[in-house]
């Protein structure tokens, strides 16, 4: 139990030293390599797009999971209700403004929030049927020995 804790604890470190990593070659490469505005603003706003574009895809990760289980457990609601609502309005707001760094985005995140709800709304009824399992998630797999217990009188 201690191993599966520690190795869990060890990707969420790697995952946040990766993205402070990312964040300071973005800083240090706009702020020293790039010398004026418009490309700095060009570089960052691209890096921008790729992070909102995975942000918004995100939940399709367990799309697998909710079509071959037919159960919507694994996805919650409200983030895909709220992120269909956010890219709705700003989709048209970047196309207003002329600025594609939220326009495009926001605009491929839209379709990927209403597929997400679709999702939701034709699983929304049905669970999983789980069988009994013979191993212990708590206890690495190990097997299960169950006792009967019998009432005699």
């Amino acid at each position: 139990m201690l191993i599966i804790i520690f190795k869990l604890q060890r990707k969420v470190i790697l995952m946040v030293v990766a993205v402070i990593v990312v964040i300071s070659i973005t800083a240090l490469v706009s702020t020293f390599a790039l010398h004026n505005h418009h490309h700095r603003k060009l570089f960052v706003g691209c890096i921008g797009l790729v992070v909102a574009v995975g942000m918004y895809s995100s939940p399709l990760v367990v799309v697998k999971k909710v079509i071959q289980t037919k159960s919507v457990e694994f996805m919650p609601f409200y983030l895909s209700l709220f992120s269909f609502l956010n890219s709705s309005f700003w989709g048209p707001y970047g196309l207003l403004g002329h600025d594609p760094f939220i326009a495009i985005p926001n605009l491929l995140g839209c379709p990927l929030g209403f597929f997400q709800l679709v999702l939701y709304c034709i699983y929304r009824k049905r669970r999983i049927q789980r069988e009994p399992s013979e191993t212990d998630v708590e206890k690495n797999g190990c097997k299960i020995e169950f006792q009967q217990n019998v009432i005699t009188k």
